[in-house]
């Protein structure tokens, strides 16, 4: 009898389980489906980021000024802004820490916008930032800061 009732549970198990496995693959149909439908009817068919066939090309600009890590950049009415990045921590291995700093009239590097012309192919520096380490972001054609460290 033990025998019987196992093999009959085993024949329940693997049925529940085949149930369970049609229905998951059902889903995963209608599921398919909608996404397919969806994304024909949403999500362009093509997106063309050159018009007229223009091909890609890459060119060597002027070498900032400064290098940056974690900055931020914001491209408004064709020129490039890069600000907001750490400049100190890369210099804070350097070999020679002996040299104090603390008479310098010269304005901390973290707190510099550089902007490129890609016109002129050419850096300037704008005016020091109030704060360093800030977000960066463009507003009705004007440059906005946001958050920041003193």
């Amino acid at each position: 009898i033990i025998g019987g009732l196992q093999e009959q549970l085993d024949h329940l198990r693997k049925s529940h389980t085949a149930q369970v496995i049609a229905s998951l693959q059902a889903n995963i149909g209608v599921l398919n489906e909608q996404v397919n439908h969806l994304s024909s009817t949403y999500l362009p068919k093509e997106v063309n980021l050159f018009p007229n066939g223009a091909k890609l090309k890459w060119k060597k600009c002027e070498d900032m000024p400064s290098i940056m890590i974690y900055a931020q950049t914001v491209l408004i009415r064709g020129k490039v802004y890069v600000g907001g990045g750490g400049v100190t921590i890369l210099d804070s291995d350097s070999e020679d820490d002996s040299e104090d700093d603390s008479d310098n009239d010269s304005v901390d590097d973290d707190y510099l916008i550089q902007q490129y012309s890609p016109t002129d192919d050419r850096w300037s520096a704008l005016p020091p930032a109030p704060v360093c380490l800030f977000g960066m972001g463009e507003l009705n054609g004007q440059l906005v800061i946001v958050g920041g460290e003193t």
